[in-house]
């Protein structure tokens, strides 16, 4: 007696995709309404591989996100020029009047000391943001911090070779 649980499914091979301009414009309309690449995979039948390895289908996916791209800055322009507050949160967002901070790669730890003096200064003068502040203070405290972790690491090694040269003599 065969029981329901040994009966393994039948898989059905795929039957390969034939590209027509039909497939290549509901692709692309599909992709301008916002769906990913899985989402139009699964919608029209299509396998995933194929959506990336055609490129007539990506061109197609391209063009339709660009379009939503277009519709999408368009909606949020119009809204913009209503609402001024909206204009406010998009400035501040893009960062559009914050100027750029002016430091330089460390090599080593007195220019990342030096580096965060500066963004300090600024940030006092009302240049920079706190948020600025606090990501150029956390970039400068790890590269000082792996500084000095490296630096007591060669005095470790050079007192150990004085040691062991001293008591192998």
């Amino acid at each position: 007696m065969i029981k329901k649980s040994d009966k393994k499914p039948i898989k059905k091979p795929r039957s390969k995709t034939t590209i027509t301009n039909e497939i290549i414009q509901q692709v692309e309309e599909l992709a301008k309404q916002g769906f990913n690449n899985t989402l139009i995979s699964q919608s029209l039948g299509i396998a995933l591989a194929t959506l990336s390895r055609n490129s007539q289908l990506s061109q197609s996916i391209q063009r339709g996100k660009l379009e939503l791209a277009k519709e999408v800055t368009s909606t949020m322009l119009d809204t913009l020029s209503i609402n001024a507050t909206n204009q406010q949160l998009l400035v501040k967002r893009l960062g559009l009047f914050n100027p750029s901070i002016d430091i330089k790669k460390p090599n080593n730890a007195k220019e990342a000391l030096e580096n965060l003096s500066t963004a300090t200064k600024q940030f006092a003068d009302g240049l920079i943001s706190e948020s600025q502040l606090r990501t150029i203070e956390a970039v400068s405290n790890s590269y000082i911090k792996g500084h000095d972790n490296i630096t007591l690491e060669e005095r470790l090694t050079a007192i150990e070779k004085i040691l062991k040269d001293k008591y192998e003599k």
